[in-house]
């Protein structure tokens, strides 16, 4: 999980949304219609918005199922469905989040709210693992509310290692750490650009193991 700059609200959400929200509540129905909520021009901000990656766990959606999320679910407040605030890029694995019954969103950390800082004060990587920071109780909601330890996730992050690891062991044949270029270092520290999956995991194993990289 990364900070993550709302852009301005699309254009189809200012005309819409309170005729779309009006007809929804109408309705009685449970769920909004996701080819509202998920219309294209919304999803195309919302890419833009992540680098075209899950908001919660930084995978990329490029592959995977992308699904648009109602961070506060529609069943605590159904006002909230068409809200430009209130909608989040979410792979399906992070998508199928712990009730707000059991951990509200307000206990975990919000990758729109929350700066890196913050984030980083609760949750951190050992390789492909995420843990909490020094028992942070915000760290472990964090985890638990959007499945962050599963094992599919582990196996994603442990995929992007690998590849970093390769570009490292390459570097590192042409003389060692000191022998390092300028385009070497760089060619590992894009790992850890906003645009890359997984980057503050790929950052916190650089800095864990090669810290003269950053």
């Amino acid at each position: 999980m990364r900070h993550i700059e709302r852009l301005p609200e699309p254009e189809i959400l200012q005309k819409k949304k309170e005729v779309w929200l009006n007809k929804f509540l109408e309705s009685g129905k449970k769920r909004p219609d996701s080819s509202k909520y998920a219309h294209s021009s919304i999803k195309q901000a919302l890419e833009t918005m992540s680098h075209t990656k899950c908001f919660y766990c930084e995978g990329s959606v490029k592959e995977l199922k992308e699904e648009v999320d109602h961070h506060i679910e529609v069943t605590v407040d159904n006002t909230l469905a068409f809200d430009w605030d209130n909608l989040y890029l979410s792979c399906s694995e992070c998508n199928d989040k712990v009730p707000h019954d059991v951990i509200a969103i307000d206990e975990a950390l919000d990758p729109i709210i929350d700066s890196d800082d913050e984030i980083q004060r609760h949750i951190t990587f050992v390789g492909e693992y995420i843990y909490e920071v020094n028992g942070s109780d915000k760290g472990q909601k964090t985890i638990e509310k959007y499945r962050l330890g599963s094992e599919v996730l582990d196996n994603r992050r442990r995929k992007q290692l690998q590849k970093l690891n390769k570009t490292i062991i390459d570097c590192l044949r042409k003389g060692g750490t000191k022998a390092l270029t300028d385009g070497d270092k760089e060619a590992i520290r894009r790992y850890t650009y906003r645009s890359s999956p997984f980057s503050y995991m790929c950052e916190c194993y650089l800095r864990d193991q090669f810290p003269e990289v950053l």
